[in-house]
């Protein structure tokens, strides 16, 4: 007898997809877009240090509403969106009954690839690079085993020592991130990972309650409020069975909120020490080097220029992302928690806990930024200054609750029916996703960059005008392309390196 043929493990067919996230994900494209013009007119390598000084008028208004209502918010989306698919592929891998991991690696080895070529062609700004990581580290936690996780650890270590071999180092903290979260996530006991976050909340709040009776600056409100956070978030943690599916969400919020709940505790507990002079960090003085190299390079460099240079900062690049890995596979988790929660796939069902998300996740994650602002908007360039540290701390943590309310916003426009239903518009955009953001890429250096037409340092205003104009050109692309064929060029590409088969590119009648 034989055995009967198990069903194809495939692409999925553009009827079979989830309607709500390809909104949801043109949506976030949209606000990518946005975010992302900014530089291409400034080194990708300030990123993270919030309104230049001098902005005046319209462009100081229009900065300030993008650093604080769309920057770091959309990105998030898109990872809560990797996680969903994630969870999305393995439920149908194993419905199939066909092994998933190898379909899995080679996806992330095609998505990294895409990635790399992204990052030294166009910009050195890419995202791919980062959920290719995130994915691996996501593929060691669920499926690592300790047989082999601690002897990789050992080895990085040992290897590190060698000389020439310091890079080695920089996979130890996704390989011990991955091992405890990994070891909470399947581990039959509660209290592991519960215990990392009661554990340091009530030193925090301990530190605070010290602080305020000595009239320290210890016994600031904020590290007593983080401290309580984290403190109730365990126990929360501990509320729920080892079978809980929701172990992910809670696991990927708890490490979030840990992490950039430590960096607002540090900025703050430095916030009123004497002001600083430009710092001497080796790390900060070598962020303003390379922001002045990028500089010059993307204004009056030439396109083989750029490509040395993005080359010679890829090291730096893997390096950070030994760190940035763990945001990104956190949130991941809390992606495939919400999948497992029948949030995404039957909101109908969940409209009162939708409109609860999206008024508390958008008025308080934003307002936590808000907040931050009040104290500092930006950093200088080479300037260790602990008052942005905290501000951008604030403005961080702010971000998940609020993508969170804006992804909540979007389900419940597309249940509204009438003039909120029209989101729907954003289907075809987010299903070609890959391939639009891509093609933004390539625009926008065309644009900016001296070997296209060379309009680096264009006023904030414009620059999100001409982001604007590019999504809206793009959607009504992408409605012509997807009328026509199942898949973008970018993702039919994609498709084929995963499966290994060329899957139909046209639609057929």
């Amino acid at each position: 007898m034989t055995s009967p043929a198990l069903p194809a493990f495939s692409p999925v067919l553009a009827e079979h997809r989830l309607d709500a996230l390809d909104v949801v994900r043109g949506f976030a494209l949209v606000g990518i877009c946005i975010a992302n013009v900014e530089f291409f007119n400034r080194p990708v390598v300030e990123s993270g240090d919030g309104i230049p000084a001098g902005l005046q008028g319209l462009d100081w208004l229009v900065a300030f509403v993008v650093a604080y209502f769309v920057s770091g918010k959309f990105w998030t989306i898109f990872s809560l969106l990797f996680g969903m698919g994630f969870a999305l592929m393995l439920e149908r891998a194993q419905s199939a009954g066909r092994p998933f991991l190898p379909t899995y690696w080679r996806r992330i080895a095609a998505l990294g690839a895409f990635g790399l070529l992204h990052y030294l062609l166009l910009w050195s700004g890419d995202i791919l690079i980062s959920y290719a990581f995130g994915a691996l580290v996501l593929m060691l936690t669920l499926f690592g085993r300790p047989g082999w996780m601690i002897p990789a650890l050992v080895a990085s270590f040992v290897l590190a020592q060698a000389p020439g071999f310091a890079f080695a180092a920089w996979a130890m903290l996704p390989i011990v991130f991955a091992g405890l979260v990994g070891a909470y996530l399947r581990s039959d006991k509660r209290a592991l990972f519960p215990l990392l976050t009661i554990v340091p909340g009530s030193l925090i709040l301990l530190s605070a309650a010290l602080g305020a009776m000595s009239g320290k600056d210890g016994g600031s409100p904020v590290l007593s409020a983080f401290g309580a956070a984290l403190v109730v978030l365990g126990l929360r943690a501990w509320r729920f069975s080892a079978a809980s599916p929701m172990r992910p969400l809670h696991a990927g919020v708890a490490i979030f909120v840990l992490v950039y709940g430590l960096a607002a505790l540090e900025g703050g507990m430095r916030l009123h020490e004497p002001a600083t002079s430009p710092a001497s960090s080796g790390y900060i003085e070598d962020r303003a080097a390379r922001g002045a190299q990028e500089k010059q390079v993307l204004t009056k460099g030439s396109y083989a220029d750029a490509i040395a240079m993005r080359w010679q900062h890829l090291d730096n690049r893997i390096e950070e992302e030994s760190g940035a890995v763990v945001i990104v596979a956190s949130m991941f988790l809390i992606g495939i928690g919400f999948v497992r929660s029948g949030v995404i796939a039957n909101a109908a069902a969940h409209l009162p806990l939708l409109r609860r998300l999206a008024m508390g996740g958008i008025v308080g994650g934003v307002g936590l930024g808000l907040v931050g602002s009040a104290i500092s908007t930006g950093r200088a360039p080479g300037v260790d200054d602990p008052g942005y540290d905290l501000a951008f701390a604030l403005l961080t943590l702010g971000s998940l609750p609020a993508s969170l309310g804006y992804v909540a916003a979007l389900l419940l426009a597309l249940h509204a029916g009438g003039a909120l239903a029209r989101v729907k518009l954003l289907a075809p955009y987010g299903r070609m996703a890959l391939s639009n953001y891509l093609m933004q890429s390539l625009v926008l250096s065309l644009l900016f960059y001296p070997h296209g037409l060379g309009l680096w340092g264009m006023g904030r205003t414009a620059q999100v005008g001409i982001a604007v104009l590019l999504c809206a050109l793009q959607i009504g692309l992408s409605h012509w392309w997807m009328a026509r064929f199942q898949y973008g060029p970018a993702e039919w590409l994609w498709r084929a390196l995963t499966y290994l088969a060329w899957p139909s590119l046209r639609r057929t009648a």
